[in-house]
């Protein structure tokens, strides 16, 4: 990149400024461009191009700016990134802002600052996609770089998808800058890719209005006032324009005649009549004249001075269409019926396709007829339209009104041949309202095959399905909660897939009638459906409790516990099942002892001994196992454990098991301690007792 650039365009020759702001800002301008404070240079020829935005030299001294800052960037700081974005404002002002004819007289110039931004945009390495310059255009213009925005808004009219917003961005900019006839015509552009954006047309008409282009404008504005007839602004734009063409031709009667329709439009009445009947007065023959007076008073309420304005016309033009519509409303307003719908029908027989007529015929109707006449009227009175929709509208319509039985009667009648799933999805709504839920899923399940790939009619099956189980619900509680435990159980029992809710249902149903076997079966089947729950787990436990099933109620109190630790009540019952299940453990092994059946019994023992290890019965019977056995260390070894966990009188017979155990192996001065505790106890005088005092002397010299 060469500093050339710097002076690319002094070549050409520049006119004096004539404005004195003007030229305070113009040469303030040139003296910063003289000294290199190219930033500052910007910003005051920005300043006169506000001015005058179609002042030549101003805009060759900003492109000349633009031009020198950029090739400082690159040249001197290396930032091809600022440089890149002064060569786009530089285009903007060279190939963009101004006339055609500069534009041409520039050429060679584009060609050399294209060039310098090709060389910018290669070493960003800058993805030139058509929806890459729009991401960056949008950036620039958020960043207050209006120009660089709008060249680059140009650059990315490749981009179907962006083509009407990068139109409309380049007139806004336009627009901002002052440049209205460069506004208007990338606004124009715009409206042709996007005619139904009124914003858009908005924007256009005033850019239009501004430059004079009144007829143009005005075409616009009623453009606009057909897509929102409350539209303020624009009845107020038309009200001045159309003023100031009557003040050039005060007698032109259409110019008087639509200040007028402006004037009703803004609901000033009075005022409109007035202009309408200057019109007429000018202009008798005016069709359109009379028709608006005629609207007016119907504006206002005044039907039968409407009626007059509209008969005017009639007299004249029988088969005047919008004649015969506004009359036809307006002996509807006034509650003739009859005549309303003779009206309504001459003008569907002048113009079949009038949907106006069409809609409002069937609307007289319906407020006089019964819902099936009012279908049977619509179906012989449609000439073969399709009033699919307008029945669709009135089926919604008696919906909201809750008249659920009509609005079905209606669904029902057009999806006959609808291929709108919609229609059937609010039918099924209606059925399911009406309780009807077989009806109701009858209904969508024809959707389906009609429609298989319909989520809306997916949604709808779920939500019927829902609500079928949700008043299946509520009649079982009402069985329930008036003690009918049997058909609450029936009830229940229609839900499917069977639900945790459901099989609770049933099992405290159950539980209510005394049967527990059922009550457990139901409440284990509620337990496979939702087994994180800790209370169903409780249920079940305490319900094997009262069964005495000790083994299975502690294995569901554990799990309750487990899954909830703060479950109290499952806490404190599980401690009393296992506590009877400890006690009828012990039993059994009592009774195994007593039959001999030692192995069995300690089996049972040494289980129960793990759970409860302080139990000094288990060790007591262990011990006497042992004993049986003639293991007397082991027996003595329990006996001990006796003694340590209970020292209470019923098992002081303990101390003469150990003495004698001790005894037996030879341990003389260990056993003598223990005969000495039991003969010196409060134990019966028996042979244990005379045995215990005898073995004591005989054993004296082990005393310590």
């Amino acid at each position: 990149m060469k500093r050339t650039l710097v002076t690319l365009l002094s070549i050409l020759a520049l006119s004096q400024p004539v404005y004195a702001d003007f030229k305070e800002h113009y040469d303030l301008a040139q003296q910063y461009l003289a000294n290199y404070q190219y930033s500052s240079a910007i910003t005051e020829f920005k300043n006169a191009l506000k001015i005058n935005y179609l002042d030549n030299s101003a805009r060759i001294g900003l492109v000349n700016s633009y031009l020198a800052r950029g090739t400082y960037h690159a040249n001197t700081e290396k930032d091809y990134n600022k440089a890149a974005d002064d060569y786009r404002s530089a285009l903007f002002y060279l190939s963009m802002y101004p006339n055609a004819n500069s534009v041409k007289n520039s050429s060679h110039a584009i060609m050399q600052v294209n060039g310098n931004l090709d060389k910018c945009i290669e070493l960003t390495k800058f993805d030139t996609s058509p929806k890459s310059r729009f991401e960056k255009a949008k950036q620039l213009r958020a960043a207050g770089e209006f120009a660089a925005a709008a060249y680059e808004f140009n650059q990315s009219l490749g981009d179907k998808t962006n083509i009407k917003e990068s139109f409309k961005q380049i007139g806004d900019i336009m627009k901002l800058f002052g440049n209205d006839p460069k506004s208007a015509e990338y606004y124009r552009k715009a409206v042709a890719v996007a005619p139904d954006d009124i914003p858009l047309r908005l924007s256009y008409a005033k850019v239009l209005d501004n430059l004079g282009s009144e007829n143009l404008a005005v075409e616009e504005y009623n453009y606009i006032l057909t897509k929102s007839t409350d539209n303020k602004e624009v009845l107020y734009a038309l009200e001045r324009i159309y003023k100031k063409k009557l003040d050039a031709n005060p007698n032109d009667a259409d110019t008087i005649a639509n200040l007028g329709a402006i004037l009703q439009k803004q609901g000033k009445f009075d005022d409109a009549l007035s202009y309408y009947q200057k019109a007429e007065s000018i202009d008798p023959s005016n069709v359109n004249t009379r028709l608006n007076v005629g609207t007016l008073y119907q504006q206002k309420g005044d039907y039968k001075t409407a009626i007059v304005a509209y008969d005017s016309v009639l007299i004249l033009y029988p088969d005047n269409v919008q004649a015969n519509l506004y009359k036809a409303q307006s002996l509807a307003a006034l509650g003739e019926t009859k005549s309303a719908q003779t009206f309504f029908k001459k003008v569907l027989s002048i113009e079949p396709d009038n949907e106006i007529a069409q809609n409002e015929l069937f609307d007289t109707a319906r407020k006089t007829m019964t819902t099936t006449q009012f279908v049977d009227y619509v179906k012989k009175n449609a000439n073969g339209a399709d009033v699919t929709d307008m029945l669709y509208n009135y089926a919604l319509d008696l919906h909201k009104q809750n008249k659920l039985e009509d609005a079905i009667s209606v669904y029902s009648e057009i999806t006959k041949n609808s291929d709108n799933p919609e229609i059937f999805v609010n039918l099924a709504i209606a059925q399911g309202q009406m309780k009807n839920y077989d009806e109701a899923l009858n209904t969508l399940n024809n959707a389906k095959t009609k429609f298989p790939t319909s989520t809306q009619v997916d949604d709808a099956i779920k939500n019927i399905k829902n609500e079928t189980i949700a008043a299946t619900f509520d009649k079982a509680a009402e069985y329930f909660n008036n003690k009918d435990y049997q058909n609450a159980i029936n009830e229940y029992g229609k839900i499917q897939p069977p639900t945790s809710d459901s099989m609770l249902g049933i099992a405290s149903a159950y539980q209510n009638l005394g049967d527990n076997g059922k009550a457990i079966e139901y409440y284990q089947k509620a337990f496979q459906l939702k087994p994180d729950d800790s209370d169903i787990a409780y249920y079940i436990g305490v319900l094997y409790g009262e069964e005495e099933n000790y083994a299975a109620a502690e294995e569901f109190l554990k799990k309750s516990v487990e899954l909830n630790k703060n479950n109290q009540k499952a806490a404190e019952y599980l401690k009393s099942i296992v506590e009877q299940n400890n006690a009828n453990s012990l039993n059994e092994a009592i009774a195994l002892y007593d039959g001999e059946k030692y192995d069995e019994s300690l089996k049972l023992l040494n289980k129960l001994l793990i759970a409860e290890p302080m139990n000094a019965y288990a060790y007591y019977y262990r011990g006497m196992i042992y004993d049986a056995k003639n293991n007397q260390a082991e027996a003595v070894n329990n006996f001990k454990n006796v003694l340590k966990y209970n020292n209470s009188e019923d098992l002081i017979i303990v101390n003469y098991l150990i003495a004698a155990d001790l005894d037996t192996l030879g341990k003389y001065k260990e056993a003598y301690p223990y005969y000495k505790k039991y003969a010196d106890s409060n134990a019966p005088d028996d042979e244990y007792k005379k045995y215990a005092a005898a073995r004591l002397e005989e054993l004296k010299q082990y005393a310590q």
